[in-house]
C-alpha cells in the first residue's frame, strides 16, 4: 500500500478519535435511579388449552420524586404478546389496568413519594407462548423472559413455573412445592433473564394456530416505543449518521487495513468457534444415605445433613446414551424409565483457530443451525424496548413513565402510528 492512503488512513482514525473524545466530554452525567424493583415475582401454571395463567407480585420502591411534585403514580410493565385476558388486579394498590397490547399500563391507588414502596398483584391469561417441535420433534418449549428495566436494578427475580408434567428444563432450578423455581438476583439495569420449560406434545392441548409469533410470522412484531418527546426520534437519527460517518467507516477501514497488511505478510489467521458437548449421567439415590430423608427434585444434597444424594455420576459420549438427538441443549432432563436417572448437558463455544499463509485456500465454519431465544431475543432485546417476541417471550422493558424507552425498527412506519406520546402521565 502506498504511503499517501496510509497516512490518509491514520488522519481519519485520528480524527475519529478526537470527535469520540469531544463526544464524551459533553455527555451529561447519567441520572440517579429514580426507582428500584425489591421484588418481581411471576407465578405461572400451565392450563389443559396450553395456555397459561400468570400471576405477577412486584415490590417497586420510590427513591426519587422530583421533590415531591412527581410522586409514582402509574407504572408501564411488558407482557409476553397481545394474545392475553382476563386481566384480574389482586391487590388494592391497583386502581386500573389498562391493556396497551404488548404492555400494561398499571394505575396506582394513590401517588408514591420518596423512600416509599408499593406492593401489588395482578393476574392474567397468556396464550400463544410455545413452540411445537422447536428443538426436537414430539416436543412443545415454552420461552419466557421477563419485563426488564432499562434505568433502574431489580434485587430479586423468580418465576415458579408449575412442574406437572414438564420433561426438561433451562437453566438449572430448584423445586419448591410442586412448582420449578427460577431465581436471579442482584440485576443491573436492562439485564434480563431467559427460561424455558419442555413438555411431550401430548402433555397439554397445544395447537399450531396458536404457537407463538415465531411460528407464525417470523417474529416480525414491532413492538412498542413510548417517547416522552417527538424530538428524541431526530436526535437519534442525526445522532446514528454522525456515528457512523465520522467513527464507524474510519475504524472500519483501519481494520480491513490491518488485516490486509496480515495476510501479505503470513501471519493472517481465522478464528471460528465449536460447540462441545459435555453429557453426564447422574444416578441419585432414593433417600439420603447419612438420614434416610426422601431426595428433593433439583437437589444434589441432602436438604436435612447436607450429604450428597448422587449414587452414580459419569461423563458419557453421545453413543453411550438412547436418543442423543435429545439431549444437545443446556440443561438437566430425565433419561430412561429410572425416576432417578437424568442426563446433565452442558454447552460451550471452543475458539477453532486456522492458521493460513499467502495462496493457501480460506477456510469457513458452518452456521448455526437454528436461534434460540436465550441468544436471539436477549440480543435482538438488549438494543429495544419491546423484544421482537421472535421466541415468543416477554422481553417488553417495563417503566415508571419518568423516561422513555429505547427505540427498536424504527424505520417502520407503522409504529409510529398512535405510538409516540408527548403528555405527561405523572401527576402530583
Amino acid at each position: 500500500m502506498k504511503k499517501p492512503v496510509l497516512k490518509t488512513l491514520r488522519l481519519w482514525l485520528l480524527a475519529a478519535l478526537l470527535l469520540l473524545g469531544c463526544l464524551m466530554a459533553k455527555q451529561p452525567a447519567q441520572a440517579a435511579p429514580t426507582d428500584e424493583i425489591l421484588d418481581f415475582t411471576i407465578t405461572v401454571d400451565v392450563n389443559e388449552d396450553a395456555s397459561l395463567t400468570m400471576t405477577y407480585s412486584i415490590d417497586w420502591k420510590v427513591l426519587y420524586d422530583g421533590g415531591g411534585s412527581e410522586k409514582l403514580t402509574w407504572v408501564n410493565l411488558g407482557v409476553p404478546n397481545q394474545y392475553h385476558e382476563k386481566i384480574t388486579p389482586l391487590s388494592q394498590t391497583i386502581k386500573r389496568i389498562e391493556d396497551k397490547g404488548s404492555t400494561l399500563e398499571i394505575y396506582l391507588d394513590r401517588g408514591y413519594g420518596k423512600n416509599e414502596t408499593v406492593s401489588f398483584q395482578f393476574s392474567m391469561v397468556q396464550d400463544h407462548m410455545y413452540q411445537i417441535d422447536k428443538y426436537v420433534a414430539g416436543e412443545t418449549v415454552y420461552t419466557l423472559t421477563p419485563a426488564w428495566f432499562d434505568d433502574f436494578s431489580v434485587d430479586q427475580l423468580t418465576i415458579r413455573w408449575k412442574a406437572d408434567r414438564a420433561g426438561a428444563w433451562q437453566p438449572d432450578c430448584t423445586q419448591d412445592k410442586g412448582y420449578l423455581v427460577f431465581r436471579q438476583t442482584d440485576m443491573a439495569p436492562g439485564s434480563h433473564y431467559t427460561m424455558s420449560v419442555t413438555y411431550p406434545n401430548d402433555a397439554f392441548g397445544f395447537a399450531v394456530d396458536r404457537q407463538g409469533i415465531e411460528a407464525e410470522n417470523g417474529g416480525s412484531d414491532p413492538g412498542v416505543i413510548h417517547w416522552q418527546d417527538s424530538h428524541d426520534l431526530r436526535d437519534l437519527l442525526v445522532g446514528l449518521v454522525g456515528l457512523l460517518m465520522f467513527i464507524g467507516i474510519p475504524i472500519f477501514l483501519f481494520t480491513r487495513f490491518v488485516k490486509w497488511m496480515m495476510r501479505g505478510l503470513g501471519f493472517g489467521s481465522e478464528e471460528t468457534t465449536e460447540k462441545k458437548i459435555t453429557r453426564t449421567k447422574i444416578e441419585y439415590y432414593d433417600q439420603c444415605p447419612g438420614c434416610g430423608s426422601p431426595r428433593e427434585e433439583g437437589k444434589d444434597d441432602c436438604a436435612y445433613c447436607g450429604r450428597s444424594m448422587i449414587k452414580k455420576k459419569e461423563v458419557v459420549e453421545e453413543s453411550q446414551i438412547e436418543k442423543p438427538e435429545k439431549y444437545r441443549l443446556a440443561g438437566t432432563y430425565r433419561y430412561g424409565d429410572s425416576p432417578n436417572t437424568y442426563i446433565r448437558v452442558n454447552v460451550i463455544n471452543v475458539p477453532v483457530r486456522h492458521s493460513r499463509s499467502t495462496g493457501s485456500s480460506r477456510s469457513s465454519g458452518g452456521s448455526s443451525r437454528r436461534s434460540s431465544c436465550a441468544s436471539s431475543c436477549a440480543s435482538s432485546c438488549a438494543s429495544s424496548c419491546a423484544c421482537a417476541s421472535s421466541c415468543a417471550c416477554a422481553c417488553a422493558c417495563a417503566s415508571s413513565g419518568r423516561a422513555g424507552c429505547s427505540v427498536k425498527d424504527f424505520f417502520k412506519e407503522n409504529i409510529h402510528e398512535e405510538r409516540v406520546r408527548i403528555e405527561s402521565k405523572r401527576g402530583a
